[in-house]
């Protein structure tokens, strides 16, 4: 039973990760493309790396 229940955690935590990595890439993508304000722009691009790094990171990530 406990292998079940770590497959499964595994893939959800993967799920998350991509889920991660693609909210990452959208933001970048909608920062880049949008006018705002150049004062806020890099904190929406540090946030979109810092969701594209965590998203990589959980999806390589294997819970023991």
């Amino acid at each position: 039973m406990s292998g079940m229940v770590e497959k499964r955690l595994n893939t959800l935590v993967k799920f998350v990760g991509l889920i991660f990595l693609v909210f990452g890439g959208i933001l970048a993508a909608l920062t880049a493309t949008s006018a705002i304000a150049p004062q806020v722009s890099p904190v929406f691009y540090f946030i979109a790396i810092m969701m594209i790094v965590s998203g990589f990171v959980t999806l390589y990530a294997k819970l023991k």
